[in-house]
């Protein structure tokens, strides 16, 4: 076994086709499927099975890919320690969030003299959960509804990772600017005003599923999401210059410009919880204690 078949199987899992995998490793379907079997070979077990439109991995194929690519984004981080020194890459992946924008920019100027370099990477939350499991990040944070966290954890549990709540929010409902409650300034929300509404949301994953159902008066499977983005910069100029409005966490939430102050959901029922995502039984590295450390104090200013 070698790093190359570590490499093509990764390429492979990631794209579920050897003719795929083999146009971004600039080499040809057969050569790939020979290197997939000399590793299937030299394990002595079956990496993937065959499907109509491609290939897909064995239960024993996605154990064998997190350590796969634990190992070869290792020998990155090798190959950068090599061309640059000792340069300290600090990789995160985040929920859209402004506010994590924010803080992370007060971050990289107070601590520029150390040397520290970053990868920011945005995602929903089983992109964030995927990055980290398979060490791509050091760290994940995202942004859960409280009516998620059964199976957000559960799915945690399975690939051996936790999830640290850092602050519980009330959902805030934010009306645009153009909105009727924006101009009224009312302070509740009946039950009928929701399905009157249009909303802008970040966009939807399989854990921060707005279509989710809960027993509550206020129905989620009932509203109009006429705009999905992961962009905070979309987000904010819709809700200033549009009828959409924005459901979210209160305190993380608090900069949504174009706005009234926020209008709470079922106060003290339906939350979000901000953390977050990293694997079991390991420690932090020092920068990123001192990072978790500086969101935990602006946190509680």
């Amino acid at each position: 076994m070698d790093l190359k078949q570590l490499q093509y199987f990764k390429v492979c899992a990631q794209t579920g086709s050897f003719s795929d995998a083999a146009k971004i490793l600039y080499s040809t379907q057969p050569s790939v499927s020979k290197v997939i079997k000399g590793l299937e070979d030299a394990l002595g077990i079956q990496l993937f099975e065959r499907i109509p439109r491609g290939i897909r991995l064995t239960p024993v194929g996605k154990k064998v890919y997190q350590y796969a690519c634990k190992i070869t984004n290792e020998m990155d981080a090798l190959e950068k320690m090599a061309s640059h020194g000792m340069t300290k890459w600090i990789r995160i992946s985040m929920n859209p969030s402004s506010w994590f924008a924010n803080q992370f920019v007060d971050f990289y100027n107070k601590t520029s003299e150390r040397g520290y370099h970053f990868q920011i990477t945005a995602a929903g939350v089983r992109g964030v959960m995927e990055r980290v499991r398979d060490y791509m990040d050091d760290i994940g944070f995202v942004y859960i509804l409280s009516h998620q966290m059964g199976d957000f954890l559960h799915e945690l549990g399975k690939n051996k990772m936790e999830f640290v709540i850092m602050q519980e929010t009330d959902t805030i409902l934010y009306p645009g600017q153009n909105t009727d409650l924006y101009r009224l300034k009312r302070d509740r929300i009946l039950p009928d005003d929701l399905e009157k509404m249009r909303f802008i949301q970040n966009y939807q994953d399989e854990f921060f599923d707005i279509g989710a159902v809960e027993d509550s008066r206020f129905k989620w499977k009932n509203m109009d999401i006429s705009v999905l983005t992961n962009s905070d910069y979309i987000m904010e100029k819709m809700l200033k210059n549009s009828n959409v409005s924005n459901i979210s966490g209160s305190y993380l939430s608090e900069n949504k410009t174009g706005t009234m102050l926020g209008i709470p959901l079922d106060p003290g029922k339906s939350r979000v919880c901000f953390g977050y995502v990293i694997h079991k039984d390991e420690e932090p590295e020092e920068c990123i204690q001192e990072f978790l450390d500086f969101l935990t104090s602006r946190l509680s200013e």
